[in-house]
């Protein structure tokens, strides 16, 4: 412990910076939050309607369901530093060719890749922070990560429709891909696997198999129930932040300007990157993980119901009403720490991996299926303002079906935390 103590200053460092590697590919994922970045790559790729561009924008999150097993075997047997260097290279080179492509296959593949990288920017972090702080601290790390992720989100409201309005698609394309060759350089330099003193890999009688890994991982239930936990309050960053939030808006008062909406949903990743430390915090001052993520999803269901019903439309309450759902939506960076107690080092990469298969994988679907269930209802191509109105509010219900969800499974979940580490 006094080892970790004295290693404090560089934990943080050599842990956040595999979470600004997070940040970079949470731009990447919500890089259409906004109507003009939509509107741009619609028009770049002749896309028409909304269930194609889920369907295009939705890549990103298949490439991560598909790899994100992959990933965490691989984070168990490879250096964390050569794992992140590759995707960060990866990731840069598809957004500098995303700048300049026009085919729709193309740019589908390249936003495919990006999702695949994200899976190690997902998982990077929180492999490491286990070994870097002790268990009285891994929920304050987990929600500070989420908060430096979640800023990336935010940056890809606001501050990029800023830069479309100013500079064009292109350009903010090419400024994204800069910003990604900075993050490179910065990992290259501070990355480290671990502490002085404990870099020596496991040894051979300690590794397991990937099949036997594989089976303690799927064996926990702690794993899949944490995951879905975070994946179903994660769902209002995935569908109403990343794609969704500003056309949902704009049905419910289509008075409101662009930047008005974008900077309503923009509130949500405000909101996260506020919450998550706080509700860690929480977590650890109640010595409890189950009795704050089971306050932050019954809040949550009761600020969707809100938002869904609101006394007015007007864009104050809504300010406030995304900001809350960001604030107690956060109550999900709970279930990283979640994970990490209860799997042995050796195993713990492969399940996040596990974990994030499922949380991922929700987003995955409900990115493309709330377009379509948006089409189901009557807001297809050719849809009148009151139908494609009607069509929103009524798909908006997979919102408040999650939380509910969310509530059942941490109900089922064990207590966790180590009062004695």
């Amino acid at each position: 412990m006094e080892d970790r103590r004295q290693a404090s200053g560089r934990s943080w460092v050599v842990v956040f910076t595999a979470g600004a590697f997070f940040f970079y590919s949470f731009i990447q994922m919500t890089l259409f939050s906004t109507e003009a970045m939509k509107a741009y790559f619609m028009t770049l790729l002749g896309l028409s309607d909304p269930a194609s561009f889920g369907n295009f924008a939705g890549t990103f999150l298949y490439g991560t369901v598909l790899f994100l097993i992959p990933a965490g075997v691989l984070l168990d047997r490879l250096p964390v530093r050569t794992l992140v260097l590759a995707m960060i290279a990866v990731v840069v080179a598809a957004v500098f060719v995303m700048a300049f492509t026009t085919n729709v296959y193309v740019a589908m593949v390249l936003r495919f890749l990006t999702g695949v990288a994200h899976c190690v920017a997902f998982m990077a972090p929180f492999r490491l922070a286990p070994r870097w702080f002790p268990s009285r601290q891994l929920a304050l790390v987990a929600g500070l990560l989420v908060t430096f992720a979640v800023f990336g989100g935010w940056v890809s409201g606001t501050p990029t429709l800023a830069l479309i309005t100013a500079l064009g698609g292109k350009t903010t394309m090419l400024l994204n891909g800069l910003l990604g060759v900075v993050i490179l350089a910065l990992t290259a330099m501070f990355l480290k696997d671990f502490p002085d003193g404990r870099e020596v890999a496991p040894a051979a009688g300690e590794s397991v198999s990937l099949t036997t890994g594989l089976k303690i991982a799927a064996q926990n239930r702690q794993n899949w129930l944490a995951g879905l936990y975070i994946g179903l309050l994660n769902l209002s960053v995935l569908l109403l932040g990343a794609i969704w939030g500003t056309t949902y808006l704009k049905s419910v008062n289509p008075g409101l300007s662009e930047a008005t909406f974008t900077g309503i949903v923009g509130m949500i990743f405000v909101g996260t990157m506020i919450g998550s430390p706080i509700c860690g915090w929480i977590s650890d001052r109640l010595k409890s993980r189950k009795k704050a993520m089971l306050g932050g999803a019954v809040l949550s269901l009761a600020v969707m119901l809100t938002i869904m019903f609101p006394p007015s439309t007007g864009a104050g309450l809504f300010y406030a009403l995304f900001l809350l759902l960001g604030i107690l939506t956060a109550a999900q960076s709970i279930g990283y720490p979640v994970i990490a107690e209860s799997n042995d080092d050796k195993v713990l990469g492969t399940a996040n991996g596990l974990s994030a298969v499922v949380l991922m994988g929700i987003g995955a679907v409900g990115q493309p299926l709330f377009g379509q269930l948006v089409a189901w209802f009557g807001g297809g191509p050719g849809a009148s303002p009151d139908q494609l109105q009607a069509a929103f509010r009524s798909a908006i219900w997979v919102m408040p079906i999650a939380f509910l969800a969310a509530i059942a499974c941490v109900s089922l979940l064990a207590e966790t935390f180590k009062r004695d580490a």
